[in-house]
């Protein structure tokens, strides 16, 4: 369920971007049946903390953060 999830992947200005899920929304049961909740994340490589609906997220696993560390590690510094 991505209300549990700790990092995820958020649609960003057109890019898809890891993130932390800082907060999640609390919706009234009134409130519920019309849409998306929403999470409260901040994007980890520019420290942003922006609001997404959880329609717009998808659970980031262990093995994919471990992906993207490992390529952010391999790329060329710019001097």
């Amino acid at each position: 369920i991505i209300m549990d999830a700790e990092y995820v992947l958020c649609n960003w200005k057109g890019h898809v971007w890891p993130a932390k899920v800082l907060s999640r929304a609390r919706t009234s049961p009134r409130h519920k049946r019309k849409g998306a909740l929403f999470l409260e994340v901040e994007i980890l490589s520019v420290d942003e903390k922006i609001k997404v609906k959880t329609t717009d997220t998808k659970i980031l696993n262990e093995s994919q953060i471990e992906y993207v560390a490992s390529l952010l590690i391999a790329e060329p510094k710019a001097t």
